[in-house]
């Protein structure tokens, strides 16, 4: 009994302890703390996917997720840096400490976990098959096949999925904008993307390429933020922060005014 009761009290003891703690302790090294210092967020992103992120007529930011971003600055009473640069340069350059954090909606994979921390999701997902019109495949099994040429962006969740789901087929990785002209020209006999970016390809490629699967999408997942592996403090923020807007019914009537109208939305 003794023993036990002098357990109870050292756990509680420990408990106090770490309570009186100063916070400055406890969110030591936060990009939270060096944003509101420097009065800037550098967030990296990738402004080559109209509607969530992309350059508007007058090469200024534009989309989806560029307003998420000058809101996020708003709240922390900073000033918003968006730094462009290619999907592949991102998570090296949050390591290196070029960004602050990263927005294009990367999605919480255990290997991408393994270095970096992901916040809630902020954005929806859906992944379609989109094949040449003139494609013999009924249903995506039939894609499943030796000499099938699939493409997807060159190291993202499509191109993880399209790998599980035809493993029989030949996987390749693009640039985006290089993964679908292989379709939409015939070269390659379908691409995974999306549903945001295939509904546009499809308008404005008409009858060159039709959506296999648009009853039955590959996955629906959540786009997220990306912080320094670590920073619970900055994670945590941007979780409440997230958890705000949503309960408010703000996130999806962003989603609804800037990319559902785009799903069937002729660019050309």
């Amino acid at each position: 009994m003794k023993t036990g009761k002098w357990f109870v009290i050292a756990i509680v003891a420990i408990m106090v302890s770490a309570l009186m703690v100063p916070s400055s302790v406890m969110a030591a090294g936060s990009v939270l703390d060096e944003v509101k210092k420097r009065g800037v967020i550098k967030i990296g992103t990738v402004l080559q996917f109209p509607p969530q992120m992309y350059r508007d007529d007058k090469g200024q930011p534009a989309g989806y997720d560029v307003e998420l971003m000058k809101m996020l600055a708003n709240d922390m009473k900073v000033k918003l840096e968006v730094v462009d640069m290619e999907f592949e340069g991102l998570i090296p350059a949050l390591l290196a400490k070029k960004i602050d954090m990263i927005s294009c909606g990367l999605v919480n994979t255990p290997e991408r976990a393994l270095s970096l921390e992901f916040t809630d999701g902020y954005v929806p997902y859906r992944q379609l098959v989109v094949v040449p019109t003139n494609s013999k495949a009924k249903t995506v099994a039939d894609l499943n096949k030796k000499g099938m040429k699939i493409t997807a962006l060159l190291g993202s969740t499509a191109e993880n999925i399209a790998k599980r789901k035809f493993p029989n087929a030949d996987v390749v990785g693009f640039k985006q904008q290089e993964a679908m002209m292989e379709v939409t020209s015939w070269r390659a006999d379908a691409h995974v993307a999306e549903e945001y970016l295939v509904m546009p390809l499809v308008a404005n490629n008409p009858g060159k390429v039709k959506v296999l699967n648009p009853d039955e999408p590959f996955s629906a997942e959540w786009g997220t933020y990306a912080v320094r592996p670590g920073d619970y403090r900055m994670l945590q923020y941007l979780n409440n922060w997230i958890r705000y807007y949503r309960v408010r019914g703000i996130l999806d009537a962003m989603y609804d005014d800037i990319i559902r109208p785009t799903f069937f939305e002729k660019t050309k």
